[in-house]
């Protein structure tokens, strides 16, 4: 089978790519739509100011045209070329000929500023010099396109200052956004965990300040409580069956697989000072019962002795019903002779009251066969000395015998 391989990336890189991109597409559209709407306003007002401009010097070189005072002329165009954005201005007479001049000094001349003449004021303006009313010369001005190629520089310089500053308030406002994002998932991914890890269906998806981030949060809880509700539901059939497995069902008591489980593992934790007893305890006459009162009243015979032996044992012990009417309890903690004798007698004094069964008093009895851990080398061994000595207490009058070697 071939798996693709995909490249992960984070959600803060998406963010970013995503805002710079759209911040790239939205300056470049900005700065050039704003630079070309300035650019052709400044060519515009430019051209009109090299107009007015060139109005005003044929006004003030008329007199000096007319009587062809050179001197005069001179010294007014050097005036303008200085103080004003005119880069050359020629002044003609009557017969077309050159009679004075005036170049912008400089000490040089920017290929950009070249090129930016060359493209906004390559064009001269001519304008004729007229004395009442009669042509006297005229006046061949060129611009200089200094002031526009400052005010771009100006412009780009701001717009660089301005992306700068827009820059860092995107990257701000990216982290800010992506650690609002990242505090909103956290009690997700932290619920997520510990259902995944604890199975805790219980828990619940809190609000969230995200509107998606809260539907999502919905679907999931409708998702844990189905999941919740059939947990439940698996544990509690599992319950039943571990049950139902482990214990017989016609006296509630453990059976002999449980039972043997927990002696094993008594066996093996207890020491000498807390040894274990193993009582194995089997019903006197149960055939004769089930011949004479049936097989019924020999189950509620089974059933009063489980619930006799376990009405006389101390809450730590464990009491199971092996097979038939053999029964096996476990008695822990044995620290003294005598007090297992005296949990011995109790049991067998337990069965003197007949059971009351359809009117009909049945007797019934058992005798109890006892072993000590301590005496044994494995559980196997525990309980076949415990067999041994039930079968030797049949045999005596008080119905109870402890094996020892």
């Amino acid at each position: 089978m071939i798996h693709k391989l995909y490249k992960s990336t984070s959600l803060q890189t998406l963010f970013r790519k995503s805002q710079f991109t759209i911040f790239a597409i939205t300056f470049a559209i900005c700065t050039f739509t704003f630079v070309t709407i300035s650019v052709f306003t400044m060519e515009s007002f430019a051209k009109q100011n090299l107009q007015l401009i060139s109005r005003t010097i044929s006004e003030r070189i008329q007199p000096a045209l007319v009587f062809q005072d050179k001197s005069a002329l001179s010294q007014i165009l050097h005036e303008y070329t200085q103080q004003h954005s005119v880069r050359l201005i020629e002044v003609y007479n009557v017969q077309n000929q050159k009679i004075s001049e005036s170049i912008k000094n400089v000490d040089h001349y920017s290929a950009l500023q070249n090129l930016f003449d060359h493209i906004f004021l390559r064009d001269a303006i001519h304008v004729a010099v007229s004395h009442n009313g009669n042509y006297v010369g005229k006046i061949i001005l060129y611009g200089s396109s200094n002031e526009i190629m400052m005010f771009i520089i100006k412009i780009f310089i701001g717009l660089g200052v301005g992306m700068l500053f827009m820059t860092l308030a995107l990257w701000w406002s990216i982290n800010l956004t992506y650690r609002h994002i990242m505090q909103s998932m956290m009690p997700i991914v932290q619920i997520a965990q510990l259902v995944s890890t604890q199975s805790a269906y219980n828990l619940r998806f809190p609000n969230n300040d995200i509107q998606e981030f809260n539907h999502l949060n919905s679907v999931f809880n409708q998702l844990l409580e189905e999941i919740q509700s059939w947990h439940t539901h698996l544990q509690n059939e599992n319950q039943q069956l571990s049950y139902q497995v482990q214990h017989d069902h016609l006296t509630g008591l453990p059976n002999r697989n449980y039972f043997y489980q927990v002696l094993v593992n008594s066996f093996n934790s207890t020491s000498e000072k807390q040894q274990i007893a193993l009582l194995f305890i089997d019903t006197n006459n149960f055939k004769t019962i089930n011949d004479q009162y049936g097989h019924q009243a020999g189950d509620a015979v089974l059933k009063e002795m489980a619930h006799r032996l376990q009405k006389n044992i101390r809450q730590d012990d464990f009491v199971a019903r092996l097979s038939g009417d053999e029964f096996a309890i476990i008695l822990n903690s044995i620290q003294h002779i005598e007090h297992l004798i005296s949990i011995a007698e109790n049991l067998v004094k337990s069965s003197e009251e007949p059971l009351l069964y359809n009117d009909q008093s049945i007797y019934f009895s058992f005798s109890l066969g006892i072993a000590l851990s301590n005496q044994a080398m494995s559980p196997e061994d525990l309980i076949s000395q415990a067999d041994q000595a039930m079968y030797k207490a049949k045999s005596l009058t008080h119905h109870w015998f402890i094996y020892h070697h």
